[in-house]
């Protein structure tokens, strides 16, 4: 028997037949870290499984193919952001559209009751690529081309005279038709090998040993609408490596098993 605490309660009790409208719209980052789907029994057991089908089928409340009331929001915010980061900025910024090339996580690892696998915006609830990490990317792919840095990133935190960068690297939201949210599953054969080793040493692999599915959330299809914003010419420099980084080192985590790759469109 599974039961629901938090959020997901309201929305999606167990023995409802069929998926909710309400949840078209939910908030996903709220379902996400505030719900828990307990299996109850001789041993209680979180499992995360039905909370990331709820996410995929609702697109973390982007709406379904069906909820064109929740498509239109996310046009409206994309919108919304560009007057926004325009009149902010006071014009001085750089658009850029990130579509989604496979599949793309940039959560793994954030903590929380839920590894969830992808970065949730806090207002919204949808998938996001952190600006932190397009900044990141970014940096990484100037200082291995050996490209100037300090005007557009900043001195590293332990320098004499700590200097900030002068362009802003924005959180990017999905664009105008939103991106579509899946469930994956990553299955280790070695979970004993690889992880902390008991006292007597690492469990050697074997193919005795069962594999323990892990299910995450990605994002596999749809764009990002990145923004930067800062003064000339440190503003096009930067534009021009995230775009030849996003190309070359792709963004988010496990990238060399082909995750986080995008194509720049703009």
């Amino acid at each position: 028997m599974l039961e629901l605490f938090g959020p997901l309660r309201e929305f999606f009790p167990v023995d409802a037949p069929g998926r909710l409208p309400a949840l078209s719209s939910a908030n996903g980052r709220l379902i996400l870290h505030r719900s828990a789907v307990i299996k109850t029994g001789d041993a209680p057991e979180l499992v995360d499984d039905p909370l990331y089908k709820v996410a995929a089928a609702y697109n973390l409340g982007q709406g379904e193919e069906a909820g064109i009331k929740a498509c239109e929001l996310v046009a409206a915010v994309a919108r919304r952001r560009a007057d926004a980061v325009a009149s902010a900025s006071q014009g001085r910024y750089v658009s850029i559209e990130l579509r989604v090339q496979g599949a793309s996580v940039t959560g793994t690892g954030s903590g929380g009751v839920h590894d969830v696998g992808i970065e949730l915006d806090s207002t919204y609830g949808w998938p996001i690529l952190p600006g932190s990490s397009l900044k990141g990317v970014t940096r990484e792919y100037a200082r291995r081309h050996g490209k100037p840095m300090t005007d557009i990133f900043g001195t590293d935190p332990d320098a004499d005279k700590p200097q900030p960068g002068r362009v802003t690297f924005f959180d990017a939201l999905p664009g105008p038709a939103g991106v579509e949210v899946v469930e994956h599953v990553l299955t280790p054969h070695t979970r004993g090998y690889r992880s902390n080793a008991p006292a007597d040493g690492p469990v050697a692999p074997g193919e005795h040993i069962n594999p323990v599915p892990v299910p995450f959330l990605a994002v596999e299809r749809g764009s990002f609408i990145a923004y930067l914003a800062g003064p000339e010419p440190h503003l096009s420099d930067a534009a021009c490596l995230l775009r030849e980084a996003v190309n070359d080192l792709g963004v988010g985590a496990k990238t060399a098993s082909g995750y986080g790759y995008l194509e720049v469109v703009t």
